[in-house]
């Protein structure tokens, strides 16, 4: 019966979603720039009359209101140079996460990025596939990422390397945070205060070895697989193929992937999705979860985000009596692209404590400053539907008080 109930009356909350995302190598072409730009200006002689250049790179900012009646369009995949992500809405669910390729495969020849983004894709579709019963059931984030990484497999797909993932599923029925972490790609959980009350650790089999999905590039002989001759560079990255959802062909594609156990590839040391980390936490109203790849935590403290969360959750919740809904979510993206560009404003620091560093000393290397790298970074606000509401009915009778 509460299924039935929740069906009718909509889900008890809703979210903003927020995502924020820089190449390493567009950071650093904007960086040049800007050092140029400062150098010029200190040059000139009236620059005590001049304002300082802005810092502002080229982060690229997605905001969504993830709410019952609104417009919505799945994400499957993002040029964020090895880094990708995903969302996609299944029922009253709201599912979401990013992958980060590793970039050691370049020496071999392989673009880590085809494969991220290819992870990505899959595991948006795994999400949209998922079969709930009930509108406010739960998903499984541990099983989309099986079901993707298997779906890769099966599906014969040209995308060979690896990549960590992490897998957010959030109920808007219930407020329930469900995750799925494979690698050091992670997220922190904060209260309406913004203060951390969760933080998740990475996952690594030792410092700067993340766990992480693989798909050797070898063909049946054990040859590596490579650009043939004539043959015309990789797409950016892999969809899954389009089947007949009846047909035979799709039934076995079915059968291997839920049959998939990796056992091929643990029996050589690869990491699965049986070994992703899971977890859960109940969420409350005005609740901020922050999900990234290791470009930000690597070079951001977790206190550096409570400040920029509280500067931005004061300024929004100052306004909201007075703005429309598409207006603070404005604000939320502003947020989310404060926290890419804190990345790189740190990572550009050759005499910065960054949590890379303070990690290498920990496992005996002499490492100063930033960590230059990719980042991608995902932040989902919040809200009881019902609060929301009262404040947009507040909002409407003001003018007439």
């Amino acid at each position: 019966m509460p299924s039935v109930i929740n069906a009718a009356l909509g889900p008890r909350f809703q979210a903003v979603l927020a995502s924020a995302w820089i190449s390493k190598h567009a950071a650093a072409k904007y960086v040049q720039d800007y050092v140029r730009q400062v150098q010029a200006e200190s040059k000139a002689s009236d620059n005590a009359t001049r304002e300082p250049i802005a810092f502002a790179p080229p982060i690229q900012v997605q905001v969504l209101n993830v709410a019952e009646g609104s417009s919505y369009e799945a994400l499957d995949a993002i040029n964020g140079g090895e880094d990708s992500l995903f969302h996609a809405r299944i029922k009253q669910n709201l599912v979401y996460g990013v992958a980060d390729g590793v970039g050691g495969w370049n020496e071999s020849g392989i673009d880590p990025s085809i494969f991220s983004r290819t992870l990505t894709a899959f595991s948006a579709d795994a999400a949209q596939r998922t079969f709930l019963l009930h509108d406010s059931d739960e998903t499984d984030p541990k099983d989309i990422m099986r079901r993707a990484f298997a779906g890769m497999r099966f599906d014969g797909v040209p995308a060979y390397g690896s990549a960590t993932e992490l897998v957010m599923g959030l109920s808007l029925a219930t407020g329930r945070l469900r995750t799925a972490q494979l690698g050091d790609s992670t997220y922190v959980v904060l209260d309406g205060q913004q203060r951390a009350k969760f933080v998740a650790a990475e996952q690594q089999h030792r410092f700067n070895m993340p766990y992480q999905l693989t798909i050797p590039p070898i063909d049946d002989s054990g040859r590596r697989v490579g650009k043939k001759e004539g043959e015309e560079e990789s797409a950016q990255f892999f969809r899954p193929r389009v089947q007949d959802e009846g047909s035979a062909v799709a039934k076995e594609a079915r059968r291997l992937v839920d049959e998939d156990d990796f056992a091929d590839l643990s029996s050589v040391g690869f990491d699965t999705p049986a070994d992703a980390r899971e977890d859960s936490h109940m969420l409350a109203h005005n609740e901020v979860v922050v999900a990234a790849t290791d470009g930000l935590f690597d070079n951001v403290r977790v206190e550096e985000v409570e400040r920029l969360a509280e500067r931005f959750m004061q300024a929004i919740n100052s306004k909201k009596q007075g703005a429309k809904s598409s207006h603070t979510a404005d604000l939320f993206g502003g947020l989310a692209y404060s926290v890419a560009a804190q990345a790189v404003a740190n990572y550009i620091q050759n005499d910065l404590r960054s949590p890379f560093a303070e990690r290498a000393k920990l496992a005996g290397y002499n490492f100063s400053g930033g960590k230059p790298d990719d980042v991608t970074v995902m932040l989902a606000w919040v809200r009881e539907t019902a609060r929301v509401h009262a404040e947009e009915q507040i909002r409407e009778m003001q003018p007439k008080l």
